[in-house]
């Protein structure tokens, strides 16, 4: 994955606000999975296809966070997104 790559969620996972909490629950592979606030914004962020570098473009303007370390933690989080496939990448 890079900046350019384009993600959006799967159609599968069920997802609930609870608290400050996001839950997103994968009944293909019967896992729960909890967030909060910047993976939240991601999550609704990727409803619809977008590339990494808008998310990223986002989240810097709404969490103060630098560019280098969003980029990074972006990266990992959506890396760990695929590798529960939650995500399709193209």
């Amino acid at each position: 994955m890079n900046l350019d790559t384009r993600v959006k969620r799967q159609d599968e996972p069920l997802s609930s606000h609870v608290d400050d909490e996001l839950v997103i629950f994968s009944a293909r592979k019967g896992m729960y999975y909890g967030t909060q606030a910047v993976g939240k914004r991601i999550w609704s962020l990727i409803e619809q296809e977008t590339t990494i570098a808008e998310i990223r473009d986002q989240l810097l303007e709404e969490f103060d966070i630098d560019r280098n370390t969003c980029e990074r933690e972006l990266l990992a989080f959506l890396g760990q997104l695929q590798q529960e496939d939650l995500i399709r990448v193209s």
